[in-house]
């Protein structure tokens, strides 16, 4: 996979690692590993990257090297929502890991996709974006090569990818729509749960009131931040447990986990620049919830 660009006027004067780095975004390891493995060619001839670039002038930068895992790749069925060669985007169900962990190295989605790559010859590493807890489902953003994930990452970061969550919780929420800003950390018990905390990392969570049901409640809520369970722990705090969520207070009415499904990414295409947005349908278990 090679990213290609023809060098602009405005462009022109510009050192080959100053491209990568300010024009592209690279960032300085990725540089470095394309200067190491002679991943940068102009005019299809290899190039020092301190060479200055003139107006017309063509790049090819490799965007993927032989890459190596220990995950066991296995044919477990799994949804696809959007691919291109830059990245993966999937519908993950509920108890299913994003990542092998010590004790449970098998049917995670890593396995799932690595499986995948290997039938069509894709030749990456399990690059995951936006993650979900096992017993959360819906849309993980996956990059197929370094660049990519370090561009999506940066949107992570800034708040650039959109994520938006359907959930039903206990209880009836009085405010049709709000904000939940409240710092999230660690509890001091366990090495799982998180708390919200005054000394915590800042967390805002938007929500927005789709349905009231008996004794709960059908929302949208919108990540403005991407802090671990947080969206479990805000709703727990405000006394809207998530339904199934014990964890959190939650009881298993009607569903055995939490109610909670990942339901729409928007994103900037970290390659073509393309504003993409992905959907992906209220799982059953939670259909039944709200009917």
């Amino acid at each position: 996979m090679k990213l290609e660009r023809q060098v602009t006027a405005a462009e022109a004067g510009l050192s080959i690692e100053q491209f990568l780095r300010n024009v592209l975004g690279f960032s300085r390891s990725m540089i470095r590993r394309l200067k190491r493995l002679s991943g940068v060619l102009l005019n299809g001839q290899p190039v020092i990257l301190s060479r200055r670039l003139q107006d017309g002038d063509r790049i090819s930068i490799a965007l993927r090297f032989d890459e190596f895992t220990n995950v066991l790749p296995q044919p477990i069925p799994i949804a696809f929502v959007f691919e291109d060669g830059h990245i993966l985007v999937v519908n993950k169900p509920p108890d299913m890991l994003v990542h092998p962990i010590k004790y449970e190295q098998e049917n995670t989605l890593a396995n799932a996709v690595l499986h995948y790559y290997l039938e069509k010859g894709i030749e990456a590493a399990f690059r995951p974006i936006s993650r979900l807890d096992r017993n959360t489902s819906g849309l993980v953003v996956i990059a197929k090569h370094a660049y990519a994930a370090f561009r999506l990452g940066q949107q992570l970061s800034n708040g650039g990818l959109q994520r938006e969550y359907f959930a039903v919780v206990h209880g009836l929420i009085a405010q049709e729509q709000g904000l939940i800003d409240l710092p999230i950390a660690r509890s001091d018990d366990s090495r799982v749960k998180r708390r919200v905390c005054p000394d915590g990392k800042k967390a805002l969570t938007y929500y927005t009131v789709l349905k009231y049901l008996t004794d709960a409640t059908f929302l949208k809520l919108r990540l403005a931040t991407g802090r671990t369970h947080q969206i479990r722990v805000h709703l727990s705090h405000i006394g809207h447990p998530l339904v199934g969520d014990a964890l959190y207070g939650g009881r298993e009415e009607g569903i055995s986990r939490q109610a909670l499904h990942c339901c729409r990414i928007s994103l900037t295409h970290p390659v073509t620049g393309e504003g993409l947005t992905l959907e992906a349908p209220l799982p059953g278990d939670m259909q039944k919830l709200i009917n």
